[in-house]
């Protein structure tokens, strides 16, 4: 399993070599000149050929990019020109926030999709489970900020149970936790139960069952466990992707996150936020991926003998 970690985490160094490369030259595709929306319109020609010599934007392409690689390598992802703070600042004092939205979304709909999953297959074909399979379906289909306004709408402004939109106490997390989650809730469901009905029709269940096991017992221990794996997997894939994608949900609810963080940086055309945060959320994604390969040798002990 070591080994097998090991090679993940070497295989994932040209692709985090890829988008430093792509994230470098989102300085040169972007339209119009990142110094000029820097210091605006009426800044003198003096003023922006300092700038550009500052940047090092006047140097051969190569050696900015060695620079910039060299900056990276030491932690220093540059400095905002909104904010005027480096960037590892203003990451670290909002990716805390995503963290604790995504966590929030993502043990959500651990529990209720996998509960629901599994319920509608221990009774395939029951009132449970054509209701279970006409609400996934809903839940797939519904896009984020759809449900995010409905959200709103029904338990801020009608019911007046949570706050519509802000940080601070625990009230102010469920809306957007369940907005984001929501569709993941979908799926785990759906995955979660197709597994399940393809685990409990195996041998070993029956045999569990022919000893006289309790039928949660055979359901929770036997059957669950092994029918995790592609759960795992959607957790996995759905938690990176609430790390570095919760860009909607974020700026509906006013979440100040590192999704918000991005939306501003693109507004106002603050290119180096925009790289260092698309480059520090690249490794974000990796990191999860690594968990979640560790996470299937804990589930399932074929995976640590491969």
């Amino acid at each position: 399993m070591t080994f097998f970690l090991l090679r993940r985490a070497l295989l994932s160094i040209p692709t985090l070599f890829g988008v430093l490369v792509v994230v470098f030259l989102l300085l040169y595709v972007a339209p119009g000149d990142p110094v000029q929306a820097m210091v605006g319109e009426r800044a003198d020609a003096a003023t922006i050929e300092r700038l550009r010599a500052e940047l090092r934007l006047d140097d051969p392409l190569p050696s900015q990019f060695a620079h910039y690689a060299s900056g990276i390598l030491t932690g220093d992802l540059g400095r905002s020109y909104i904010t005027n703070r480096p960037i590892v600042t203003d990451i670290a004092e909002r990716f805390p926030r995503t963290l604790q939205l995504a966590g929030a979304a993502m043990l959500l709909a651990t529990l209720l999709g996998v509960s629901i999953g599994a319920l509608a297959a221990v009774r395939p074909h029951g009132w449970f489970d054509r209701v279970a399979l006409a609400t996934t379906y809903l839940g797939i289909s519904f896009p984020v900020y759809w449900i995010g306004l409905l959200l709103i709408l029904f338990f801020a402004v009608t019911l007046r149970w949570f706050p519509a939109s802000g940080y601070g106490r625990l009230e102010f997390l469920v809306l957007p936790a369940l907005a984001l989650g929501s569709r993941s809730i979908a799926y785990l469901a759906r995955v979660t139960r197709s597994s399940m009905l393809e685990v409990l029709g195996a041998d070993f269940v029956r045999t569990a069952r022919a000893k006289g096991l309790a039928e949660r017992t055979v359901v929770v221990r036997h059957a669950l466990r092994n029918a995790l794996m592609p759960v795992v997997t959607v957790i996995g894939l759905d938690f990176g992707a609430y790390l570095t994608g919760s860009i909607l949900t974020e700026t509906i609810f006013s979440w100040p996150g590192i999704g918000r963080y991005v939306v501003m940086a693109i507004s106002r055309r603050d290119l180096p936020a925009v790289q260092g945060t698309v480059l520090f959320l690249s490794v974000v994604f990796v990191l999860v991926n690594l968990l979640t390969d560790l996470a299937y040798g804990r589930i399932d002990p074929r995976a640590r003998r491969a």
